[in-house]
């Protein structure tokens, strides 16, 4: 057995050291959050969704992920637009930050993407499913927006989502942070 010339194994060994073996190519693309507060009391929420699989869990969890796909990139303007408000309406209500004083801030009015770009992902995502693979597809997120407005100035809430944004990646101005199914909320400061 033969080594590789000094050059060679240090630019092997560079490489490992940059690509650790568990980045893969295939690594999928964990939801994220970013929260911003606008004033005292009104704060914008920016998503990064694997949105495909979200719709999926959130309006059909009893279909396959491919009759979903099929059913929803065929579907009319009207039926999608139903479905995206079905979608809102469900995550919003499973969606809040929880006040010291024990009031609920709702994450309100989801503004996803247009209808022809989630359209066209669906598809996307239809037809990976067809090519045969050792890991799962991935399809690139999308960027969802949502609100919410507290009667009074918030400082800092307790933070809950809908298990389907599991696990999601948090980030506030001072913080970063996992809400998983085994750590469901977390408290997020804005002072």
């Amino acid at each position: 057995m033969t080594f590789p010339q000094r050059p060679l194994r240090s630019w092997l060994l560079a490489l490992l050291l940059a690509c650790p073996p568990w980045a893969l190519a295939a690594d999928v693309h964990y939801n994220q959050m970013h929260i911003q507060r606008e004033g005292a009391n009104k704060f914008a929420f920016s998503l990064s969704l694997n949105l495909t699989q979200v719709l999926h869990q959130v309006l059909a969890p009893q279909s396959s992920l491919a009759d979903f796909l099929k059913t929803y990139s065929d579907a009319p303007d009207k039926v999608l637009q139903t479905a995206l408000a079905k979608a809102g309406s469900e995550l919003g209500h499973k969606s809040f930050m929880v006040l010291p004083t024990g009031a609920k801030v709702g994450i309100r009015d989801w503004q996803f993407p247009p209808l022809a770009a989630l359209r066209e992902s669906l598809k996307a995502h239809a037809f990976l499913l067809e090519i045969p693979s050792t890991t799962p597809p991935h399809v690139p997120p999308m960027l969802v927006q949502a609100q919410g407005h507290s009667k009074t100035p918030v400082g800092r809430a307790q933070l809950q989502v809908h298990k389907v944004l599991h696990p999601l990646w948090v980030v506030q101005p001072h913080d970063q942070l996992w809400l998983t199914e085994q750590i469901p909320l977390a408290v997020v400061t804005f002072e």
